[in-house]
C-alpha cells in the first residue's frame, strides 16, 4: 500500500473507466444533436426561400410585366393553367 494511496495504482482517480466513457458518450450525443438541428435548419431555410405561395399564373404575370415573356406566351400559359 505504500505509494499507491486511494487510487490503488490505476491512475484514473475518481473518474475510473465509467466517467471517461460517460463524457465520451455525452460528447458524441451533443455533436449528433447539433448536427441534426443544423441540417433541419438548413432544410427549413431552403423550403422558405422559394416562390412558395405564388401560383403559376401570378409568376407568369410577373414575367410578362418584366418583359421576359410575350403576350402570346402569357395567353398560352393561361390556357394551360386553367
Amino acid at each position: 500500500m505504500v505509494g499507491f494511496g486511494m487510487m490503488d495504482g490505476y491512475g484514473y482517480g475518481m473518474m475510473g473507466y465509467g466517467g471517461g466513457m460517460f463524457f465520451g458518450l455525452l460528447f458524441w450525443i451533443v455533436i449528433i444533436v447539433l448536427a441534426y438541428f443544423l441540417i433541419k435548419s438548413l432544410i427549413e431555410k431552403n423550403k422558405t426561400s422559394g416562390v412558395e405561395g405564388k401560383s403559376a399564373l401570378d409568376i407568369a404575370k410577373e414575367r410578362y410585366a418584366k418583359g421576359e415573356i410575350t403576350k402570346e406566351e402569357l395567353e398560352e400559359i393561361k390556357k394551360n393553367v386553367i
